[in-house]
Formats: structure tokens, sequence, C-alpha cells
């Protein structure tokens, strides 16, 4: 299981810096490190350039801190504490290319000459944007089905229950019984699935981008983007949901001697999810634009409308103007709210108050 420890804390830099590298390359072309860029620069020396330094620094330093992670193991405060420090490396690095391009985009002045115009299809509601939402049926009869498994063990689970294990499949944190801390995983459930419903829904009603200069291809790639991305949304809903099942059969003492094969699978289906995350990323890209369907326009006389100001560093969308909720990233692929909506705030606030909660419940 030694090995297995060591997998568990060394994958997230693994995936951090395989994110880190494919970004750049799986948003919208005319999208570079979180500013707008028309397609007739998008070849720009200069600009090709800072892409490149982007990913020389970001490895170099990356893989120089993943030694010296890698020879301080022992220390798990250090181990753990250290993927934020990598998530800082990335963010640090991709300010560094934002404001660079920034610069660049003012100093050539690209959209000069250029006519800005914004296409909006209003039959782009009436098409099958989503899979059916019934799929989320599955995972709900997974919740209900460790509820109901839950309900019949209660009288024979111990007045000491584990609630919580490591990295080596060993339960580390126990609770005394109550009907709060056996239903906690269930509790935990209906907050995941209630949390990928939500996702889904945020697929669904995502302001539409569409390229003026191929109005049709980009409104089918598009479409095709989100029935991918929504069935991955139920997909992972599934295997989460399933994992906690597991958990909670071993709570209640269902699956005895079943801790080791946890950690196993705990390890697989986080490598199912990320893998398929990665794959799905490359072969989509952010708007569906890396789908290929027929001949693509590379020249045009229009640039989509340019909304630079709006994105705070190119990440943080905030325009009190535009009436959408969802919106799509600007660097990386999903979608993202527009934080001039006091909606948007108020279930972050929700989302980290019901976090804290469940943290609490023992």
């Amino acid at each position: 299981m030694k090995g297995l420890y060591f997998i568990n804390l060394l994958m997230p830099y693994f995936i951090l810096i395989i994110i880190g590298v494919i970004t750049p390359f799986i948003t919208r072309k005319t999208i570079v490190f979180g500013v707008h860029v028309p397609k007739d620069f998008l070849n720009d020396k200069e600009l090709q350039r800072i892409k490149t330094s982007y990913i020389i620094n970001f490895l170099t330093i990356s893989l120089i801190f993943l030694i010296l992670v890698i020879s301080r193991m022992r220390n798990i405060n250090f181990a753990v504490g250290g993927i934020f420090v990598e998530v800082i490396i990335m963010l640090a690095m991709y300010m560094k290319a934002h404001h660079e391009i920034a610069a660049l985009k003012s100093k050539r002045e690209w959209s000069k000459g250029k006519k800005e115009v914004a296409v909006v299809d209003i039959d782009f509601r009436k098409e099958k944007i989503v899979v059916s939402p019934l799929w989320f049926l599955l995972p709900a009869a997974i919740a209900i089905l460790t509820l109901v498994v839950g309900i019949y063990m209660y009288p024979k689970i111990p007045q000491r229950i584990p609630m919580h294990f490591n990295f080596r499949g060993e339960a580390d944190s126990f609770a005394d019984k109550s009907i709060l801390s056996v239903f906690s995983i269930c509790i935990v459930q209906a907050f995941m699935t209630g949390l990928m419903f939500f996702a889904f829904k945020m697929i669904e009603l995502a302001k539409q981008q569409i390229d003026p200069s191929d109005p049709e291809i980009s409104k089918e790639k598009n479409l095709r983007f989100r029935r991918i991305w929504s069935g991955f949304v139920v997909f992972t809903s599934i295997l989460i949901n399933a994992m906690l099942m597991v958990t909670a059969f071993i709570m209640y003492g269902v699956g005895k001697g079943w801790q080791n094969i946890m950690a196993i699978f705990s390890l697989l289906l986080a490598l199912i999810i990320t893998i398929a995350v990665i794959i799905l990323s490359i072969k989509t890209g952010q708007g569906g634009e890396r789908i290929k369907i027929g001949k693509e326009n590379e020249k045009s006389t229009s640039v989509d409308r340019d909304d630079d100001k709006y994105w705070k560093g190119g990440l943080i969308y905030y325009n009190p103007d535009d009436p959408a909720l969802f919106v799509e990233k600007r660097f990386g692929v999903g979608w993202t709210f527009n934080f001039a909506r006091p909606t948007a705030w108020l279930f972050v606030l929700a989302v980290i108050l019901i976090i804290s909660v469940i943290a609490l419940i023992k």
C-alpha cells in the first residue's frame, strides 16, 4: 500500500502540470491567455513566442518544485500543502502571459479597422442542447439505495463508526453513532447530485457564443460540445455516488475488509475522471472549437465582439449590462458565472456554507 500512498499524493501534481500545459491549446483559438485576438493575427511571431515561453517557464518551475516535493514526501503536510503552491505557480505563469499579450494587442492595434459582430441564433434554444435529464435518475437511485441499506443496518451499527479514511485506506477519524453521522454520506450524495445537476443546467442555459465568420458550423460545434459535456457530468455523478455508496457500506459494516479495495477504487475513479476530462478537452476544445465539421472559413473581414474589458485578468467575467448568468470560460474548458449577477455570489456562498456544515458533521 506504500506505493498507493505515494501515487495518491503525487497524482494531483501530475494532473495540474498536464492541465497547465494543454490549457493554452484547448481554449478558443481567438482567446489567447484570456485576451481576444482576431483570427488574422493568431500566427503573430511575438504572440507565438509568448505561448512557447509560458510552456517552458511553467514546465521548468513545476518540475523543479515536483522534485522538491518528492524529496520531502514523508512530510504529509508539505506534500498536501504543495498542491496549493503548484496552483499558484500555474496562475502566476498564466498572468504573466496574459499581461504580455494584452500589452502586445494594445501596441499592435489588432482590432483596428475590423468590424465587430455579435451573432445570435434565435432557434438555438429549440435544438437538443444537452442529453436527457432523466439520466440523473441513475445517481439518484444509487443515493436512495445507500439510504435504504443504512436504515436497514442502523440497529446493527456499533457506537463508534469510521468517518474518514486516509491515503492507505485506513480509518483515521471516528464519530459517535447518531442519525446525522450514520447518514452523513447520504447527505453528501444528495449534495453532490444536486451540484452536478446544477452543472448540467449551467451547460444548458449558458449564453450562446457563435463565431460570426462561420455561424452555422460554429453553432453545430457548440451544440455537440454541450451534449458531450452534459453526458460527462451525468457519468461523473454516477461514479461519485457509487464510490460514496461503497464508503457508506464500509461504515455500515456491510463491506467488511473493503478498505484496501476502496483505496484502490478511489484512486481508479480519480484517474478515470481525470483522463476523461483531458481527452474530452483535447477532442472538443472550448466551445467545441476542436470538433471537425466541414470546411471552415479561416479568413474574416469581421471579428467577434471584443469584450476584454469585462474579463478581469482574463478569468473573471463581470458585465452588469449582460443579463446572462452563465458564460464560457476564457481560459480552460467549461463555463463560469457572470459575477455582476447577485445570484452568482449567492450560489458560491451557499456552496461554501453547505460544505462547511457537512465538514462539521461528527
